[in-house]
């Protein structure tokens, strides 16, 4: 899914990027997007914990995003902003922040029924609103950039085996200590 996302975003070499949302989606983009050569990757997220895995994913910056004190990315300042948090405020952070003739990918899935856009934005300065939902060509090229080093490691921050299968679910819910939590079938048939 992150892959498909980036490509949705287009070339982003030498770019200005913003990412809201430091779930696991947000930290897996902002890990590619820091291997496709963006300039600069700023990721937004309402806690720390995730901020601090999104960092060790490449991101050359975070904010918090309910912080009044925190400096806030400037208006029109990215090339590409990246909806992955699938908060409406996400989402008009995203619309915000991008520069005219920019890119904003929707990514995360906002909730059911209307949500508030900010048009009269998209089209004056004339955005590129692009969604990345479904994905079935990156599977390989999924493969080979892990295979060259894509820092996803601090992303799964917890392991289980199938018989804590309660306790994974539990984890991976509390966004304060858990990013990814994985149930691991190796070794237990």
């Amino acid at each position: 899914m992150a892959l498909h996302a980036v490509h949705r975003a287009g070339d982003v070499r030498g770019k200005r990027v913003l990412v809201t949302g430091a779930g696991p989606i947000g930290c897996l983009v902002t890990a590619v997007l820091c291997h496709r050569g963006a300039a600069e990757v700023v990721v937004s997220d309402l806690l720390d914990m995730p901020l601090s895995i999104a960092a060790a994913s490449g991101a050359t910056a975070t904010v918090r995003a309910d912080d009044p004190g925190a400096p806030a990315p400037g208006r029109g300042a990215f090339d590409v902003t990246v909806e992955a948090s699938g908060a409406p405020t996400g989402l008009r952070t995203c619309v915000e922040r991008v520069r005219r003739g920019g890119t904003v990918v929707l990514l995360g899935l906002l909730p059911p029924g209307e949500v508030p856009l900010l048009g009269n934005i998209a089209v004056t300065r004339e955005l590129q609103l692009r969604g990345a939902f479904r994905f079935d060509a990156e599977f390989d090229e999924a493969i080979g950039v892990l295979a060259e080093g894509l820092p996803v490691e601090a992303i799964v921050t917890h392991t289980f085996s199938p018989a804590e299968s309660r306790a994974a679910f539990d984890t991976g819910h509390d966004r304060t200590v858990a990013s990814k939590a994985l149930l691991d079938l190796r070794t237990h048939a």
